[in-house]
């Protein structure tokens, strides 16, 4: 399997892609509900695992083919295409920060650029869910009411990825 720069996606990743999109919308699912209309999930810690050990171009298709997935079969129709952007965005500067575009066979110094590439992503998602939830709703207040939750389930995800990366990039 090549791992150049400017290669095309052959079957391979695009099964791949499929299979880490269905981890994410699952992982989605697996959330601890709080306060009003808030929730800590696994999804972002997913992501988060996803452009550590696959890079950006997996995770950036994954993360918004299983988030937005996620937002039509749950309900939460009016996010999709925001989570669509949103979370596929975050997967790609987690994936491409920490990685690289496409998977590599070498984690060298991969805890800093992993570290710097998951709060960059917290940043932009939380920044993307306040306009989303403001667009949504109509409401700034709301939106700024759900800001907790976003960083709880950041820091959730930014804590099981720390935990489970190094353990999960031997085995790859």
């Amino acid at each position: 399997m090549g791992f150049e720069k400017n290669r095309a996606l052959k079957v391979n990743d695009i099964v791949k892609i499929g299979m880490l999109a269905a981890m994410c919308a699952i992982m989605t699912s697996i959330k601890v509900p709080f306060g009003a209309d808030a929730m800590v999930h696994l999804g972002t810690a997913c992501v988060f695992l996803i452009g550590i050990l696959f890079g950006g171009i997996y995770a950036g298709f994954a993360a918004a083919i299983g988030s937005g997935f996620f937002d039509l079969l749950m309900g939460f129709s009016p996010y999709t295409l925001w989570s669509f952007f949103i979370k596929g965005i975050a997967g790609f500067l987690i994936g491409t920060i920490a990685h690289g575009l496409w998977p590599k066979k070498t984690f060298d110094g991969w805890l800093k650029k992993a570290l710097l590439g998951m709060v960059i992503a917290a940043i932009w998602t939380l920044g993307g869910y306040i306009l989303a939830w403001w667009y949504v709703t109509g409401s700034l207040t709301i939106a700024i009411s759900y800001i907790p939750s976003s960083i709880m389930t950041s820091t959730a995800g930014f804590i099981v990825a720390v935990v489970v990366a190094p353990v999960l990039r031997k085995k790859i």
